[in-house]
């Protein structure tokens, strides 16, 4: 194989043109008219190229490709040049411009790549009768023959080479992250398999092909063959990109697991990143529903938005399928439709219009709009039924197609009649309410030492806009079953996790869903017949003795009023609590000989239920008589700003 370096024969060239151009006289040798005897001993002729090959003149050897490392091999991701030349008839380098194309195997294969300067391409151009370009390995090893094919005369001429290159020496094995994190249990309906990729590198960090690669499964609590966890290939080859690949096969049993890969030659491991296996399906006690204001100052304000965010798992609290949809309605406001989970939430934003929730009394007065007895200084007995009253409440109902839940008592993840914790109504002869709620207390919920009782069978869910936790003939209802009519809870489990054949349970899916209020807080306060509710107009001081007097001893037996109380309430128009942020001052500033203060100045947190406020009142030891006035302000900041409202207290 020749190994001629040509480019100084360019040069060379070059330096003769520029020569003969600049000499005094003398015709450019690529003047046709001019003469080419100066490069009688090679260089550059004008006649038509007649062949391709490497070097010139009685070096030229045809159909060969130059190659600058000559017969050494090329180490693995190692680089060379290819050259060829364009000849006239008489073996000089031809100045007409002839397009090259170079291809072989590994470069068809992407195992090996080809540029010119820093652009990638296999097409180059003669120039003054010669091409290079470079050729870099990229996974290719062993023999490789390269063409250089050009058109010549209207005939395809090629030259060619065969480059041999090392094989890389394996450096390493990664694994590539899979397309899906999570499969389904068999036999639950969702995906059941999952390919697991790695790819094999040498010390040029280019990928090596033909590596036999060996594959071992580890699950968490348990071996490779954990309720049927199975690999469908324990063995494979890289391919030409250096990936290799394994199929995970999902058994019955809910874990997670990594995937071993080990190169059998050089015995370099990894492991790949953790594959869940689980249903997928969301389930009753998972279903979690929360909003980023619960007390959006909506009652007089169009487009206040919250945001309610759904997160939702599977029996095994792993995250359910990407794309599961959930569904929403409210009784107030308006509410997206639906959104679909990824990595386990969505959110949808709820807006202030109409309808708003009126209140559901007819008994409006004050004391029981804040739910207190006569004389407001203590609250009455139904306390939470009467919260419910209000208006401004809404409620807001998310659901899901899901299963129900269950406590897999013997840990087999299945759902196992009797010895399995599955409460129905059936469960509590003198009757359990919470099983006609929307949202019922599920087993896996209630704590040891509580006597609440749980219920794990569900009802058709309902929109709860009584807050009653059943269902009444005037609210809506999710109908799953299609039968036109609201359905109350079968008595049995219902979900995938049931095993096959037993009727002590379905593998039919359920609506699950849960519950949130929304207040929508007015930017009017609650008042009373004349003024904040149950503040005093009035209150009485006596004059404290003068402790410096001569008197002093004398007077401090005599007994006087010298401290006073007056209190209020502070809610918004409906008896629901106040803006977050409700600051509250009081001017003393027409107080005399008396000192005053409130309990509280806030800011007050969002609450569904009014603050208790006291005024109290100090005679100072002036020895005179307490008199004047205070006035006590309120302030509500709305979104359209601040509104302020205001009420005296007479001292005398």
């Amino acid at each position: 194989m020749h190994t001629l370096k040509t480019t100084k024969i360019v040069s060379a060239v070059f330096i003769s043109l520029v020569l003969s151009a600049c000499g005094g006289g003398a015709s450019s040798p690529l003047d046709p008219k001019g003469s080419s005897s100066s490069l009688s001993s090679g260089a550059v002729d004008t006649t038509s190229p007649k062949a391709i090959g490497y070097g010139f003149d009685s070096s030229f050897t045809k159909g060969q490709i130059g190659v600058s490392i000559g017969d050494a091999a090329l180490s693995p991701g190692g680089s060379t040049n290819l050259t060829v030349n364009i000849v006239s008839s008489t073996n000089t380098l031809a100045a007409t411009p002839v397009q090259i194309t170079f291809n072989s195997p590994c470069i068809a294969s992407g195992e090996a790549k080809l540029t010119v300067g820093t652009t990638t391409t296999n097409v180059v151009t003669s120039s003054f009768g010669e091409a290079t370009i470079k050729y870099t390995a990229n996974g290719c090893s062993g023999a490789d023959q390269v063409t250089a094919t050009a058109v010549i005369d209207n005939k395809q001429e090629v030259a060619r080479t065969t480059l041999n290159i090392s094989p890389d020496t394996i450096l390493a094995i990664t694994p590539i992250d899979p397309v899906v994190d999570q499969i389904s249990l068999k036999g639950t309906g969702g995906q059941e398999t999952a390919v697991i990729s790695f790819t094999v590198t040498g010390i040029t960090g280019a990928p090596i092909k033909n590596v036999l690669v060996d594959f071992s499964l580890s699950a968490q609590g348990g071996g490779a063959s954990l309720g049927g966890l199975a690999l469908v290939n324990s063995e494979a080859l890289s391919d030409k990109n250096g990936m290799v690949s394994t199929t995970v096969q999902a058994g019955n049993v809910a874990t997670s697991v990594v995937v071993t890969a080990k190169t059998r030659s050089g015995n370099i491991a990894t492991q790949s990143k953790k594959l869940i296996v689980s249903t997928g399906i969301p389930d009753q006690d998972s279903f979690t529903l929360g909003a980023n204001d619960h007390y959006p100052m909506a009652w007089n304000h169009n487009d206040i938005q919250s945001t309610f965010t759904v997160q939702l798992a599977d029996a095994f609290n792993n995250p359910v399928s990407d794309g599961t949809a959930i569904s929403f309605t409210t009784e107030g406001g308006a509410i997206d439709d639906a959104c679909t989970t990824l990595k386990g939430k969505c959110s949808v934003v709820w807006r202030s219009q109409n309808p708003r929730p009126i209140r559901n009394s007819s008994n409006n007065s004050v004391d029981r709009l804040l739910c207190v007895n006569a004389g407001g200084l203590t609250f009455v007995a139904d306390y939470a039924n009467c919260t419910k009253e209000r208006a401004g409440r809404v409620t807001v109902l998310a659901h899901a197609i899901g299963n129900e839940s269950f406590i897999d008592a013997n840990g087999n993840g299945l759902y196992d009649f009797g010895a399995d914790v599955f409460k129905t109504h059936e469960d509590y002869p003198s009757g359990n309410i919470e099983c006609d709620k929307n949202a019922p207390l599920a087993s896996s919920q209630k704590l040891s030492n509580s006597p609440q009782l749980p219920c794990d069978d569900l009802v058709e869910a309902y929109l709860d806009r009584d807050e009653s936790g059943t269902h009444d003939n005037d609210e809506p209802f999710v109908d799953a079953n299609l039968d036109v009519n609201y359905s109350y809870e079968n008595g049995i489990y219902n979900g995938i996790l049931c095993r096959d054949g037993d009727a002590k349970c379905t593998k039919e899916k359920v609506t699950i869903r849960q519950e949130s209020i929304l207040i929508m807080v007015s930017d009017g306060m609650l008042m009373g017949t004349s003024g904040f509710p149950y503040l005093a107009n009035t209150v009485s001081l006596d004059a404290r003795p003068n402790s410096t007097s001569s008197s002093s001893s004398a007077s401090s037996s005599v007994a006087g009023t010298y401290t006073a109380t007056a209190f209020f309430w502070v809610a918004d128009q409906n008896g629901n609590g106040a803006p977050g942020k409700t600051t509250l001052k009081l001017d003393t500033s027409s107080l005399k000989n008396a000192t005053a203060k409130l309990t509280t100045e806030g800011p007050l947190a969002n609450s569904q239920d009014p603050t208790y406020v006291e005024v109290r009142f100090f005679s100072d030891d002036s020895g005179n008589k307490p008199t004047g006035f205070v006035q006590v302000l309120v302030t509500f900041p709305t979104p359209t700003g601040d509104i302020t409202y205001s009420d005296f207290i007479n001292v005398n």
